[in-house]
């Protein structure tokens, strides 16, 4: 065979492997399966309504699920903006604890802390202060609604087996995590009703020549300024919550007389009662205290405090103390200061002018005086 031969045969050999390559390489090969075997997919559901019916506020925007790993201590966060997800999880026994919404939705008035414990994780309303009357004086801001639960988890040999074999490729590489077992659909799912963590508390007043009030600031102490997500309760530590003002109340007259009574009203996000003060056998006079700074209409100043610790009710009158703790029947909280001894504002005319009245503290059943500190 001559050299020119030889190089015709080459290059005919070279072209055909090279058209070779491009019709592989247009072909969609693919495993008609592929085997995972390390991880579970499961579905998680949040559902925060009970027959329909929300348990608290509205719907959350989103949820966030933590799983610690009880062996290997791993701890792995899924944060969504639905209340369906999907993820999955080795073998093992997962504590898992899941709250509404994300960490940021809840910033600046709320912060998490020891997020890497499940035994620690809180809930923590931020504070401030302001630079008026009450200055000095440390707040904490209301929370904005939470709901969470706790569970433990469970992924066996067995899941793991029977959702990681014979997996159509298809769903493999469109991270679909389901199967099939005789055509019938059989995901993982996991249900989770998360409990409000939060409630309302009502304040209400009785106060003789209300009209007489130009401005009003209130505060009430001996709230509780989170919760633990694990135990699912609130913190034993306390604060001091700010009321809104005088153009936030609801005002009620009793009467067409200008020195009759009247209620003023108001309403607050909170966490509610501290852990060890949830029940009134439980509670001190002094542990929440009432504090009103009132400007009259001819710029004379007044100040009163209560201690009221033993006037915080539940709006359900099952009784208290037959409640399991901070579950679905942990119902809203009612402080109504409406007893004899109540705000009586002396009458001064409608005027801007005037010498101030020196702060006047009145006692509340038994409980005496309390020094606010600076109030």
């Amino acid at each position: 065979m001559n050299r020119s031969l030889k190089r015709n045969i080459v290059r005919a050999f070279r072209v055909l492997l090279l058209l070779a390559v491009i019709v592989l390489a247009s072909c969609d090969r693919r495993p008609l399966e592929v085997i995972v075997d390390d991880e579970v997919a499961v579905k998680l559901v949040s559902h925060w309504s009970t027959n329909y019916v929300p348990i608290y506020g509205e719907k959350p925007n989103g949820m966030t699920a933590i799983f610690w790993n009880e062996a290997t201590g791993e701890r792995r966060t899924v944060s969504t903006n639905d209340s369906v997800t999907t993820l999955s999880l080795p073998v093992g026994t997962y504590q898992m604890i899941l709250f509404s919404d994300t960490y940021s939705d809840y910033e600046p008035y709320m912060n998490f802390y020891d997020v890497q414990s499940y035994e620690k994780m809180a809930a923590r309303t931020t504070e401030y202060n302001t630079r008026n009357w009450d200055s000095g004086v440390t707040y904490i801001n209301y929370p904005d609604p939470i709901g969470a639960v706790t569970d433990r988890i469970t992924i066996t040999e067995e899941m793991l087996m029977q959702d990681t074999i014979f997996i159509p490729f298809e769903r493999y590489r469109d991270n679909g995590y389901k199967y099939d077992i005789d055509g019938r659909n059989s995901d993982y799912v996991i249900h989770e009703h998360p409990y409000p963590m939060t409630v309302t508390l009502y304040v209400k007043a009785k106060i003789k020549r209300r009209q007489l009030i130009q401005d009003l600031e209130a505060s009430l102490s001996g709230l509780a300024d989170g919760f633990y997500l694990s135990k699912v309760n609130r913190t034993s530590e306390s604060g001091i919550v700010k009321l809104h003002t005088w153009d936030r109340w609801k005002k009620t007259a009793i009467g067409l007389s200008v020195d009759s009574m009247g209620y003023i009203c108001d309403s607050i996000g909170s966490f509610g009662l501290p852990y060890g003060k949830e029940t009134k056998a439980e509670r001190l006079e002094k542990d929440n205290v009432l504090s009103f700074y009132i400007t009259l209409v001819n710029g004379d100043v007044l100040q009163f405090s209560y201690n009221v610790g033993k006037n915080i009710t539940y709006i359900t009158p099952t009784g208290e103390e037959a409640r399991i703790r901070y579950r679905e029947d942990l119902h809203n909280l009612r402080l109504e200061i409406d007893l004899p001894e109540n705000i009586i504002l002396p009458p001064v005319p409608d005027t801007r002018s005037g010498a101030g009245f020196d702060a006047k503290v009145d006692e509340w059943e038994d409980g005496g005086t309390i020094d606010m500190g600076g109030f």
